[in-house]
């Protein structure tokens, strides 16, 4: 595996945590509000990154390759948001 590839499948697969953690804190809150969208959202997006796992390690490195990319490109792009957020504004004004 190249390392481009590592690096768009763990980005894939923070955001697969991401969405999991708030699916369990909304589900053990007992919130009024409902998350039922994002369960399958994040289901489909899970069949997406073992879809794109499988084609890469069977001999189908570019399209799995760029399959891993799609997503991953706007998540790295939010999280080099948010960590400038961060560095320019610590105190959050």
């Amino acid at each position: 595996m190249t390392l481009a590839f590592k690096i768009a499948l763990a980005a894939d697969i923070i955001a697969i945590l991401v969405a999991w953690y708030f699916l369990y804190k909304d589900y053990t809150s007992s919130s009024s509000s409902s998350n039922g969208s994002l369960g399958m959202v994040t289901i489909g997006f899970i069949a997406w990154v073992c879809l794109s796992y499988f084609l890469y390690s069977s001999g189908h490195t570019k399209i799995g390759a760029i399959m891993a990319w799609i997503p991953a490109i706007p998540i790295i792009g939010y999280g080099v948001m948010i960590l400038m957020f961060l560095i320019f504004k610590p105190d959050m004004r």
